[in-house]
This record gives C-alpha cells, sequence and structure tokens, in this order.
C-alpha cells in the first residue's frame, strides 16, 4: 500500500486522486453480503436490494480517451433500462475526471434528476499544522467496538437525514464489511460535554488519504468543531506516510476546509433516478 501513495501534487493528478478516492471508498462495500459491485468496460455499480440510491449508484463513466457522445447515450440508456427493470432508486455519479461533458444533460434527458452538487478539493499534508488546542468540551475518540460503530452511524445518518430503513442497513453494511477492523478505514467520534455530536472517517485509498462522513449537529455548529475533527485523520494519514488529503465538500463547509488548507479542484454531481410511482 506505501507504494501506490501519491507523490504528484500537480493539479491533474490531485483531481484524479479526489476522484479515486470516492469512487475505491464505494467499492469496498462489496464487502458485505447485501451489495455486490458490478463493473462493465465503461462503468462500475453498486446494486442492492435497498431502495435508497447511496445502496445503488453508478460510480461515473470510466476515464478513458476517445468516449463519443453515441456510446455514453448507449451507457445512459442501457442503465436507465436496467433501474426501470429493478424499480429501485438509484444514483449516478458525474466526477471530476468524467469523460463526456455533456453526460449531465443525458441523464435529466432520461428522467434523471440533479439532486447535489459537491466541491473536490485537496490538500498536501506536510503543510498542515497541528492546533495548539480543541475547542473546549471537545474531544474526539476513534472507533474501536460495535457500540461505538452504532453511535457514529446513527449519529452520521441522522444529521444526513437518511429514512430509518437506510439508517438501519447503513449500520448493518458498515458491520458486515467489518469497517473497524479494515486498515483503510478509521471512523472518528467527537463528544462535546460527553454527549456525541460530530463524525468524520478517514478512507486511505487511490493513493490519498480521503475525509468522508463528515456531520455535526447542528446546535452544536459554529463551535470550531467540524474543523477540529478534520486534524485527527489527516495527521494519522501523514504519520503513516500519506502526502495527500482529498475530499468533497457541500458549499455550506467548503470555507472550514479552506482555512485548514485545502483548495478547490472541480464540482462534482450527484444524479438521482426514481421509479415512476415514487417521482
Amino acid at each position: 500500500m506505501m507504494n501506490n501513495i501519491l507523490q504528484d501534487p500537480s493539479p491533474s493528478a490531485l483531481k484524479q486522486g479526489v476522484e479515486a478516492n470516492t469512487i475505491e471508498s464505494f467499492k469496498t462495500w462489496g464487502k458485505w453480503a447485501k451489495l455486490e459491485l458490478q463493473q462493465d468496460p465503461e462503468i462500475a455499480w453498486t446494486a442492492s436490494d435497498i431502495p435508497f440510491f447511496l445502496f445503488n449508484v453508478v460510480l461515473g463513466l470510466v476515464p478513458q480517451s476517445g468516449i463519443t457522445a453515441a456510446e455514453s447515450l448507449k451507457t445512459v440508456v442501457n442503465v436507465t433500462s436496467r433501474a426501470r427493470t429493478r424499480k429501485l432508486p438509484m444514483g449516478w455519479w458525474v466526477g471530476l475526471t468524467n469523460p463526456d461533458p455533456g453526460l449531465g444533460q443525458l441523464l435529466e434527458d432520461q428522467g434523471w434528476m440533479p439532486a447535489a452538487t459537491l466541491t473536490g478539493m485537496a490538500m498536501e499534508l506536510q503543510t498542515l499544522a497541528e492546533p495548539a488546542s480543541l475547542p473546549p468540551g471537545l474531544t474526539i475518540s476513534t472507533v474501536k467496538d460495535g457500540e461505538s460503530l452504532e453511535t457514529w452511524c446513527q449519529l452520521m445518518t441522522s444529521v444526513s437525514e437518511f429514512p430509518d430503513f437506510a439508517a438501519e442497513a447503513w449500520l448493518d453494511m458498515y458491520r458486515g464489511m467489518e469497517i473497524v477492523d479494515d486498515p483503510l478505514w478509521s471512523l472518528y467520534l467527537g463528544s462535546f460535554q460527553g454527549k456525541p455530536v460530530s463524525t468524520p472517517a478517514l478512507f486511505l485509498g487511490a493513493g490519498v488519504a480521503g475525509i468522508h462522513g463528515v456531520t455535526t449537529l447542528p446546535d452544536y455548529r459554529g463551535k470550531g468543531i467540524a474543523t477540529a475533527m478534520t486534524y485527527p485523520p489527516l495527521l494519522a494519514a501523514r504519520e503513516q506516510g500519506y502526502r495527500m488529503g482529498v475530499l468533497f465538500s457541500s458549499e455550506m463547509a467548503i470555507d472550514i476546509y479552506r482555512k485548514i488548507g485545502f483548495q478547490e479542484y472541480g464540482e462534482g454531481d450527484i444524479y438521482m433516478w426514481q421509479p415512476d410511482e415514487d417521482a
């Protein structure tokens, strides 16, 4: 794993690292028996029987030279047909390295809806300065057992407003893929005066250190907690030899990451497809 660590800080390499880390993180979900990772030459996707788009998501077109608009259209039509047959919500990630700039419009033409836009960000970890202290009342721990894993998942999914069935499936997935014992994953839990209030996760994939699953309870925002929670996973990755940190940020959190040292490298879009009766 150490031999694959990204050393190149060029914008093109960082853009690819941001994208690849997210895709590789989704692929680890295939360790869970209830979800299957499927791969075609042009796309990869996850498939399950759970009617929630994050458990049935296309991981974008495989970057390749010479892809034509006709080939993109064929792929979109085939996946949409599959979605109609399965009658389950699906997501489609259109990321930073998407080879077809017209893919979003193709998806909308086939009935997919734009759901969110995220900003890809990256930084060189040697520039990261460890904060002198935590916000008063905040303690940070790593998830090491089933009880803290359940707390982490309940917090992350509630702040993210997952429906109950999807929140239960998320915990089941993390248990099934044995995430606590996976050396590529580390989950962190922030508690304010003993109350769990914030989550991030670290995923070491595609040669970079990816920050995922960042949430903070609304009543505890504006206290510097989200900023403080970002440092431990990045510092841990740096201690393991990783040079680049990456993440996708919502519009609300961009300023937090800029202050830490992250820079923007483009935007990615999530599209959703819903069965007709749920549209």
